[in-house]
């Protein structure tokens, strides 16, 4: 089955025969490839050997086939426009599942007398190398934390309202303090995670080493509520439930407690090393174009938080915080998976897991390049990202204003699935649509995560911008929204003529802890010119929709289920007016089946 469908889409990319293609084989021994033409131990040396080629002038079409294998690196694998040639397929072998892995055992674990595993990493004491997430080979552990599920609640916000508080002595204990650990605070909409520089315990106060929240005064600890959630994270004396970790700056301490039925012989732990795993990287002047990626698995992306902690803005765009003070600067947190200036690429049947920060980002001048068959879970930030904000300057000036041409275009992602994601930034989106057009988002289910499952558009007023046409259409959208506020299965932001959701599937949003409700579709600032059709929503705690200082919009053919005494829309700073409603039905929650919704459900997503 695999063999057909690689040359069918070599012959599509490249419009040249089979018979043409460059291949090369990697293995991780040379020897298993006994009888191959050209033959690599590792993907970067393939690429390599096919950049000999390629300064020898043959730009012909190639293919690198992997063999089953855990092929590991700690730089990127970067294919820019050269490499690509006439065509490029990078994909696994048939009935093989290799793994690119950014990641490394740690090693040397010895049996603590109270039941934990520890070691000393040199490289962590000697500055050269600091983590924050551990897996079991591909399945997250938890850094240590406190309290271990919930959350503790602020007394009482110090002077300046940014850099200390009170805390109560019951939720956490004085004695569970240290200062190489970090305050994990929780905003409506995002997340502050900043290392504590002091604890007072005559005073139950802490002071930490930076201010907590984005520089904009909305996003102060007493803002959204009088008393916010936060945990503590991070420190040794944490360690304290079954699969916790932990790891000391200064000392280079490792501690983990095992799970049941795990012993230092069958547990492979792993910490990242490298900051990305591929990079399919162009220029204006020269895209890259017709690059596939196949049936590969990508893991362990290292991504720390910056050295003046992290202050997230939303959707996983933070204050760029590399030293002391902060001019409000954000950038979007990197991805595992990048494509910049790329046109007519493919990734098909992935799976991105395991690492730090985002899964996929088809970024700035992406063209025509679509995303199919694939997985993204477990991830620190986003799940997949589409176009860009509007930080890139062209002349001095936003891009959106001198080169609005340069939009992202016609991008698609289908049959996929988002899970998990938001692990360690919590305002995190499954999937995310900025400055862009044309994108499709079809067939996929997007689940399990603590903010909103579709994000769409970046702009807070009605200016227009090159966020329009964009579909999303046919998902499967669930259990979103579970740890913060203030959004909802879809959320949208600005003007987006032509823009339109449609049958998708959206249900169980609950009730948040945090101050403002979240819903099925959150229609924030500016958003103007949607059409909202055909939707099934269900099981939502609060209304099923939500406008906020939006303007004119069209709803219609949706079925809105509705518990007794539930309103279908909130109006904030919105008029009712503005919305043209057309032929939605609004069953009763008691009568109504979700087999109505069925079609959805089983169109979205891929095989897991």
């Amino acid at each position: 089955m695999f063999e057909p469908f690689c040359i069918a889409l070599v012959g599509i990319v490249v419009g040249s025969a089979p018979a043409e293609t460059i291949e090369i084989h990697v293995a991780p021994l040379r020897d298993q490839l006994s009888g191959q033409a050209i033959v690599a131990e590792t993907v970067s040396e393939a690429l390599g050997l096919l950049g000999v080629r390629r300064a020898d002038g043959d730009a012909g079409a190639t293919r690198i086939l992997i063999h089953d294998g855990r092929y590991e690196i700690e730089e990127p694998i970067v294919i820019d426009a050269v490499l690509a040639g006439d065509g490029l397929f990078i994909g696994a072998t048939e009935n093989s599942n290799p793994i690119i892995s950014g990641g490394r055992l740690i090693s040397g674990l010895r049996v603590h007398e109270d039941g934990t595993w520890r070691v000393v990493i040199d490289e962590v004491r000697r500055g050269q190398w600091w983590f924050e997430e551990v897996f079991a080979d591909l399945e997250p552990r938890v850094r240590a934390r406190h309290p271990n599920t919930e959350c503790a609640r602020v007394v009482t916000a110090g002077p300046d309202n940014r850099t200390s508080f009170t805390f109560d002595p019951a939720e956490i204990p004085g004695d569970a303090l240290d200062t190489h650990a970090e305050v994990v605070f929780l905003h409506d909409w995002s997340t502050s995670r900043i290392r504590i520089a002091n604890v007072e315990t005559t005073t139950n106060t802490i002071t930490v080493a930076a201010p907590i929240g984005c520089k904009a005064p909305h996003y102060a600890i007493t803002n959204f509520e009088r008393h916010p959630r936060y945990f503590i994270e991070g420190g040794i004396s944490l360690v304290d439930v079954p699969g916790e970790w932990a790891l000391n700056r200064d000392s280079g301490e490792f501690v983990y407690m095992p799970m049941p039925g795990e012993r230092i012989e069958n547990v492979r732990l792993i910490a990242p090393v490298a900051p990305a795993l591929l990079r399919i990287t162009g220029s204006i002047d020269a895209s890259v174009s017709n690059v596939v990626v196949h049936g590969l698995r990508f893991a362990h992306v290292n991504w720390p938080i910056p050295p003046y902690g992290y202050a997230e803005g939303q959707a996983s765009f933070y204050e760029k915080r590399d030293r002391p003070g902060s001019d409000g600067t954000r950038d979007a947190v990197p991805a595992a998976i990048e494509l910049s200036w790329a046109s007519g690429c493919h990734i098909d049947s992935c799976t991105i897991a395991s690492v730090g920060g985002s899964g996929i980002w088809l970024g700035e001048g992406c063209r025509d390049c679509q995303v199919t068959d694939s997985i993204v879970r477990d991830t620190g930030a986003n799940g997949i990202m589409l176009g860009e904000a509007a930080s890139r300057l062209v002349e001095g000036e936003p891009w959106l204003q001198t080169v609005p041409e340069q939009a992202a275009s016609g991008n698609s992602v289908r049959h996929f699935l988002v899970e998990r994601c938001g692990r360690r930034f919590f305002g995190a989106v499954g999937v995310w649509i900025g400055l862009a057009e044309r994108t499709t988002i079809a067939n996929c289910e997007i689940r399990d995560l603590p903010y909103t499952g579709v994000s769409v558009g970046w702009r807070w007023d009605q200016t227009p911008t090159p966020c329009r046409e964009n579909v999303i259409e046919a998902n499967h959208i669930h259990h979103v929204m579970q740890t913060l506020s203030d959004g909802g299965g879809i959320y949208t932001l600005g003007r987006q003529a032509g823009t339109v959701l449609r049958s998708n599937a959206i249900h169980h949003i609950r009730r948040n802890d945090g101050r403002a409700p979240s819903n099925g579709i959150f229609f924030d600032q500016g958003t103007m010119d949607l059409l909202v059709e055909e939707n099934v929503i269900w099981a939502i705690d609060t209304t099923l929709i939500r406008w906020h200082w939006t303007y004119e919009n069209t709803v219609r053919n949706n079925t809105f289920v509705l518990r007794k005494g539930q309103q279908i829309a909130y109006y904030n700073r919105a008029k009712a007016e503005d919305i043209t409603y057309q032929g939605n039905r609004t069953p009763d929650e008691a009568t109504w089946s979700t087999d109505q919704a069925g079609t959805i459900i089983r169109g979205a997503g891929v095989q897991h």
